[in-house]
């Protein structure tokens, strides 16, 4: 009788799910679904984006289902370490300081050599620079947490830097002058501009030791076999043109 209850339990739907499941057979990434045009939720609630097409991708040539877990930007890296998920692919910059936390790939994009500053409907005349803030009363400047930009405006000592959880936070706050201007990656700009075409846009030039190296897909350091097979599977996506389709289709 007690062997015949445990064979019906093996059966229920649902009972013992997480036990069954071979975790060898789904690729788990990390992602924040915020930063159109990488990755964000459609009007259907789903996430897609150029960087969920290119995980997909990633996922099927492993021959492995793909699971994608959206977290917040600064948790990312820690669920990395943690091994909660596999790889982190999020618009992430190859930075040096990134490198020293985990490793990263290179999957698109080339480096950042400037930085637009974001302001609402109009650029104040006496801002040439972004030192030119100093003189300003309203010296707030929001930024998302974790990613390049706040490490790079947090730089500036005169500023109230204010970092907020998503970019669509950012628009918000500058929208109704709690910040005077936001910090956001270029390509991200050019998309959002399609939708709010109040957005100026003032260039800040950036030292050679603040540019970074393109887009990564960051993995646990030491994980030598995994990387060494993602580098593979992300080499025949750039042969084979599915990353400039997918560039195409996204910016």
């Amino acid at each position: 009788m007690f062997k015949k209850m445990i064979l019906l339990l093996l059966f229920l739907p649902g009972c013992f799910q997480e036990s069954t499941v071979d975790k060898r057979s789904v690729l788990i990434v990390g992602t924040n679904a915020g930063f159109v045009p990488y990755e964000f939720v459609d009007e259907k609630g789903k996430i897609v984006g150029f960087d969920i097409d290119v995980a997909q991708a990633i996922a099927n040539k492993m021959g492995k289902r793909l699971s994608v877990k959206n977290m917040p930007f600064d948790a990312l890296i820690l669920s990395l370490k943690q091994n909660k998920i596999d790889l982190v692919i999020a618009g992430l910059s190859i930075t040096k300081e990134k490198l020293k936390e985990v490793d990263m790939i290179h999957y698109h994009g080339d480096g950042e050599t400037e930085f637009p500053l974001v302001f609402w409907k109009t650029i104040p005349n006496n801002i040439k620079s972004i030192n030119d803030l100093k003189n300003m009363k309203n010296k707030t400047v929001s930024v998302q947490v974790g990613n390049i930009q706040e490490e790079f405006i947090s730089k500036f000592d005169f500023l109230d830097i204010k970092p907020l959880a998503e970019i669509s936070d950012l628009i918000m706050d500058i929208k109704y002058g709690k910040s005077i201007a936001c910090v956001i990656e270029n390509l991200v700009v050019e998309r959002l501009k399609k939708n709010f075409q109040e957005l100026c846009v003032l260039k800040i030039p950036l030292n050679s030791d603040e540019r970074d190296f393109g887009h990564g897909i960051a993995l646990q350091k030491g994980n030598t076999n995994f990387i060494r097979k993602l580098k593979d599977v992300i080499n025949e996506l750039k042969v084979g043109g599915f990353i400039k389709k997918m560039e195409r289709n996204w910016f």
